[in-house]
């Protein structure tokens, strides 16, 4: 009997000692998947939180669309054109340091309270305009000076317009002036070749043959067209009067032909700036 006791209480003990060890065991993984739970909450929370800004930062920055409307309809007015030909290029939150947005008018008295707004860049594809505004769009301004500063484009004589590209050609352009005085021509075809010759050169001997891949060329040649290059068909952007020494660029496609110079290329309208970029890109390019 002491025996079977004896074994009885073994036994039992053994038993109590294994349900303490597993209720031990079930408490610390309760803890832990409580802390994690916890842990998991407060990142997502945090992540949550996060975009909720994030996405009011950007909301915040967005350009009212009053305050568009009111500017290209002002614009058109103005131009006497369709609000659907223009579009804004740029804008930027600003504060005004005075109730005439800093651009007053003749005898105009201006409160010198300190207003908030949008500058805003309008373009037609050939001009940009500047503008002005408070933060609704109640009182839109243009900027005259500042949009003066952008050129202004003539039609290039029918006689002076070079002859139209070969059959095999993308893209031609040709630069000449400078001090040195010279006229180069370069031509990209089709197979990707990009070949460069002087005018006048009897001998030939400053031709240069390269290349460019002919996925490049027809990149260069969808970048044209998203860029709207046929818009400043037989366009000139002309150099300020009395400048000297510039070098003049006619640039050709099949669609048309433009031409600037070195002296106003930044003031040239922002689409005909990437193309001008797009080319000269490809060109330092080419092997």
């Amino acid at each position: 009997m002491k025996l079977m006791l004896k074994d009885y209480f073994n036994t039992n003990q053994a038993r109590i000692f294994t349900a303490l060890i597993l209720t031990g065991i079930l408490s610390v993984t309760s803890g832990l998947t409580l802390i994690k739970d916890a842990q998991g909450a407060s990142v997502n929370l945090s992540l949550e939180t996060s975009n909720e800004v994030l996405k009011d930062n950007i909301k915040s920055n967005r350009l009212p669309r009053p305050v568009a409307n009111a500017v290209l309809q002002d614009l058109a007015r103005r131009q006497g054109i369709s609000a659907r030909e223009l579009q804004i290029i740029d804008y930027n939150q600003q504060t005004w340091r005075n109730g005439c947005l800093e651009l007053p008018q003749v005898d105009e008295f201006c409160t010198q309270a300190l207003i908030p707004g949008w500058l805003i860049v309008v373009s037609n594809g050939e001009q940009n305009w500047i503008y002005h505004t408070n933060q609704t769009g109640s009182t839109v301004r243009l900027n005259q000076k500042a949009s003066e500063g952008t050129l202004s484009p003539v039609q290039i004589p029918a006689s002076e317009l070079p002859p139209p590209l070969d059959r095999d050609v993308v893209f031609r352009q040709i630069s000449s002036g400078g001090f040195a005085g010279r006229t180069y021509e370069t031509v990209l075809l089709k197979d990707g070749r990009l070949i460069r010759v002087r005018i006048g050169d009897a001998n030939d001997s400053e031709r240069s043959v390269r290349r460019v891949s002919v996925q490049q060329v027809q990149q260069f040649r969808r970048f044209l067209e998203r860029s709207k290059f046929s818009k400043f068909q037989n366009l000139s952007y002309p150099a300020p009067s009395g400048a000297a020494d510039y070098i003049t660029f006619t640039l050709t496609s099949p669609e048309g032909t433009v031409q600037y110079n070195d002296i106003s290329k930044d003031n040239l309208p922002k689409n005909l700036q990437t193309v001008i970029k797009a080319w000269n890109h490809l060109a330092t390019s080419a092997q």
